[in-house]
């Protein structure tokens, strides 16, 4: 493992880093779904991920992380910065590399604000929400009560009927080999698929990031499965892959992975629609709780 840098100095994000950086990352996690080994190292090949320390005002180490993303036709840098506001020296070194600077947790809002009154005041913090958070009360997603969450229940008894040959394994339990081949067959009806990797990464160090989740099987063939981990009270679903032509299987591996949760879970976090207009409407028909929004600052 290579020893983290301190900024501007910066080195690739790596699956060694886990053990020195998880606990940080769950300490500043709020809730959001991307602090998180799970979540940040199966993207840091797509995202190009590097890791830097830094001392906040108080002496304190911190963390901070730069990536790419693309916004429209190019390519920029943003930054995701866990502890908040560091300081207006690195803040003045970051606004000379990165585009934009987003993951900003609620809790460290009105500290972000106050910083950039004295130190920054062009700048703008605003809310993101095409990154924002869907949370979803565990029970609702069961029983599917009312008239929109009633027509997925419908769906999900009826792949039920169809299918009452059906069994649901632990994911440390399945095969990794039948995670990989639904994603593989999963694939191969898109015309454009940017979690593939990802997703593959992450399946193949399922252990080392702590992911827990689901596989669904009919007939001995693997259709479905679902990854995340907990927080807390709250679980993270970062992956979840299904084979469409077996009607009714979204609907029925999102209920019954949140009938196979424990009790000390009460809400369910799906992630975000990206700004993808089917994404979002598909989320929102589930009817969530609330949104965990986040904030990011744009600066050029």
């Amino acid at each position: 493992m290579h020893v983290i840098p301190t900024y501007p100095e910066s080195i690739p994000l790596e699956l060694e880093h886990r053990e020195e950086i998880q606990p940080y990352l769950l300490s500043h996690r709020h809730g959001i779904s991307e602090y998180s080994m799970a979540s940040l190292y199966p993207f840091t090949k797509k995202r190009n991920y590097t890791v830097s320390t830094y001392n906040n005002e108080q002496g304190t180490k911190e963390y901070l992380f730069i990536g790419n993303q693309q916004n429209g036709e190019k390519q920029e840098k943003f930054a995701m910065i866990p502890g908040g506001f560091p300081g207006s020296k690195i803040m003045d070194q970051l606004t000379n590399e990165v585009n934009e600077i987003n993951t900003i947790s609620k809790e460290s809002l009105s500290k972000w604000q106050s910083s950039l009154e004295i130190y920054f005041p062009t700048y703008r913090i605003e809310e993101d929400r095409n990154n924002a958070d869907y949370v979803y009360d565990k029970k609702s997603l069961i029983d599917l009560v009312g008239q929109s969450l009633h027509k997925k229940l419908v769906h999900a008894q009826k792949f039920m009927k169809e299918h009452p040959e059906r069994i649901l394994l632990p994911s440390h339990v399945a095969p990794k080999k039948d995670m990989i081949k639904i994603l593989h067959e999963w694939a191969q009806n898109k015309s454009s698929v940017e979690d593939h990797e990802s997703t593959l990464l992450a399946i193949e160090n399922q252990e080392a990031l702590n992911l827990k989740g689901y596989v669904l099987y009919t007939k001995d063939i693997p259709i479905a499965f679902s990854l995340g981990e907990e927080d807390h009270s709250r679980f993270i679903i970062h992956i979840e892959k299904a084979l469409f032509q077996y009607k009714g299987v979204y609907q029925y591996i999102n209920r019954a992975f949140a009938s196979e949760l424990g009790d000390n879970i009460v809400e369910i976090n799906r992630e975000q629609d990206l700004g993808i207009d089917g994404l979002r409407q598909a989320k929102m028909t589930y009817e969530p709780s609330y949104l965990l929004m986040k904030y990011k600052i744009r600066i050029g």
